[in-house]
């Protein structure tokens, strides 16, 4: 009985592994997707990613990207957010989650042209933007995401 009970764990776990490796597939799909094909080449010298979406062990989602800044420095955005705290999938200007309460901690490290460090800070937001925005058909996308989330056993919300 212990024999089967184990077989089906490592089934499941199995089944959540695959299932979080295609939310990250479909996200850096589509924003590789995005960059190539709609970016210009200023907005790709403007926006790089650098971390693409992955998630950890924990089932945390991680993001990192850096943008430049209006005064010729960068500011560099990483963000977390833990998949079971995922209430919607929203769109504004990007596609974004949304936490019941403040579960993404977001990091920003601002820098002067020259590479040092201005500062630091970290919050924790009820957003995780995902920076995908320029997609011609956003809630096909965002219902996609969703069914994945559905999925691993995440209620998820699509607002669209």
């Amino acid at each position: 009985m212990k024999k089967l009970f184990l077989i089906l764990l490592l089934g499941v776990s199995q089944l959540s592994l695959a299932q979080n490796h295609k939310i990250v597939t479909l996200f850096n799909k589509q924003l590789q997707k995005e960059m190539t094909h709609f970016y210009t080449d200023e907005e790709r010298k403007n926006f790089i990613v650098t971390e693409a979406f992955r998630i950890d062990k924990n089932n945390i989602l991680h993001f990192g990207y850096t943008i430049k800044s209006y005064d010729g420095g960068k500011i560099s955005v990483y963000s977390q957010i833990p998949l079971n705290k995922i209430m919607n999938i929203g769109k504004d200007y990007t596609i974004y989650f949304e936490s019941l309460d403040n579960d993404v901690t977001q990091t920003q490290t601002h820098y002067e042209k020259n590479g040092n460090i201005l500062k630091t800070k970290t919050d924790k937001t009820h957003l995780f933007s995902t920076e995908i925005n320029k997609e011609h058909y956003p809630n096909r996308f965002m219902k996609r995401l969703a069914k994945a989330l559905r999925k691993i056993g995440y209620d998820v919300e699509c607002g669209y």
